[in-house]
């Protein structure tokens, strides 16, 4: 569970990861592949992107503001 904490580095953070998320979608026109979405969290916040990369994809379907289009294989952010 991600639970933040006093100690927890904001750069390093559910919240934070999302935020570059949706940073990503905005530069690719709102439409991303899995894979880059991935490269890009990772070269921003490293190795910490293997544990924060599926929680806020998550986050962003829950939300209600991705949904998956199976014809063309990419996630397509909602504006």
């Amino acid at each position: 569970m991600l639970r933040p904490d006093k100690f927890t580095d904001l750069n390093r953070s559910l919240i934070f990861a999302v935020a570059l998320l949706i940073k990503v979608f905005k530069e690719n026109d709102y439409k991303c592949g899995y894979g880059n979405l991935y490269n890009a969290l990772e070269k921003q916040i490293g190795d910490d992107a293997l544990y924060l990369f599926l929680p806020a994809v998550d986050f962003l379907f829950l939300l209600g503001r991705v949904d998956y289009d199976i014809e063309s294989d990419v996630l397509e952010m909602k504006i």
